[in-house]
């Protein structure tokens, strides 16, 4: 199906550390982009709402929906942490339009906390969990043999969202015997939403300073959500460690060392003694399988599948 993926003319997508949202975004799915003033170019496709739209521009969009019934839009979602979310203006718009006929929504992640809610109060069949597309362009060597035999750490802390990350670095601190064997990236802050840039280690640069390194950590929120940091540690060849998200098929959690986070020490300890030719081999099998599983055409290929079934 012919897709547009219709962009905010009002946010700064340049200050995104990430590419979970905006032209990226769109270009990592295949997709056309255009702005939101432009969205009456494109009654003929299906009409794919980014989540950074600004508030103003929701309510432009809502009459625009409401007035066009015969259009089918999908507004994407990601975020799902009730904190965050419940009253933010996006969430509210998508509350607002949930029950219309030509609405439906497309979520990064498996629907929890707000994005659950939104999912079970919706009339029918509204929502698909696509998780984000993988696409190398980085061509990383999965040599391990040089790099730097530690485990890089990098993302937010926050102890109630991140659970995981919170209890892993915590007991890292507290235990001298584990200093040097971990490496600690100081998070770069959101430009986006006018946080300093506290270093500029993001996007191609990022990749390239996690493939300096044998392991990265990784771990899902407390609602289990599949990163961009899965990808990531793909990306970059390198040895995924921490805990594998609830949307892991059960061939890439074989590709996936888990840590026990009650002993911590001992589970660190025995994923040093593990042989660089076993290293290599959990990397490799990591990476072909999110090449595989994540790739773009058959992410569509779903997507098309679900549009198919809904849109009669």
């Amino acid at each position: 199906m012919d897709k547009i993926f219709i962009l905010s003319k009002e946010f700064d997508y340049a200050k995104m550390i990430t590419y979970d949202a905006g032209p990226n975004y769109a270009l990592g799915m295949g997709w056309q982009s255009d702005y939101l003033d432009n969205i009456s170019l494109h009654q003929k496709s299906i009409i794919i709402i980014d989540n950074r739209i600004t508030e103003s521009e929701c309510f432009k969009l809502e009459k625009y929906i409401e007035s066009n019934k015969t259009i089918f839009f999908l507004c994407k979602v990601i975020d799902p942490f009730e904190e965050w979310c419940r009253n933010h203006y996006y969430y509210k718009f998508l509350f607002r339009i949930k029950n219309l006929i030509n609405v439906f929504f497309l979520t990064t992640y498996i629907p929890q906390e707000v994005v659950k809610d939104l999912e079970v109060s919706s009339l029918g069949k509204k929502m698909i969990f696509i998780p984000y597309p993988f696409n190398d362009n980085f061509n990383i060597k999965d040599n391990l043999t040089n790099r730097t035999k530690k485990i890089l750490f990098s993302g937010n802390q926050d102890r109630f969202v991140y659970p995981y990350r919170y209890q892993f670095i915590k007991k890292v601190k507290f235990n001298p015997c584990l200093n040097n064997k971990i490496h600690i990236l100081q998070h770069p802050g959101y430009p986006d939403i006018s946080q300093k840039l506290v270093h500029d280690i993001i996007g191609n640069k990022y990749i390239e300073y996690l493939s300096k390194y044998t392991f990265m950590f990784i771990s899902p929120s407390r609602c289990g959500l599949e990163f961009l940091k899965y990808s990531e540690c793909a990306y970059a060849r390198c040895v995924p460690v921490g805990k594998a998200p609830l949307s892991f098929s059960p061939k890439l959690k074989e590709s996936f060392l888990e840590i026990d986070f009650d002993n911590l020490y001992q589970s660190i300890r025995y994923i040093f003694s593990i042989p660089v030719s076993e290293l290599e081999d959990i990397s490799k099998n990591y990476y072909l399988t999110f090449q595989k599983e994540r790739n773009p055409e058959l992410l569509n290929s779903l997507l098309d599948e679900f549009l198919d079934e809904v849109i009669k």
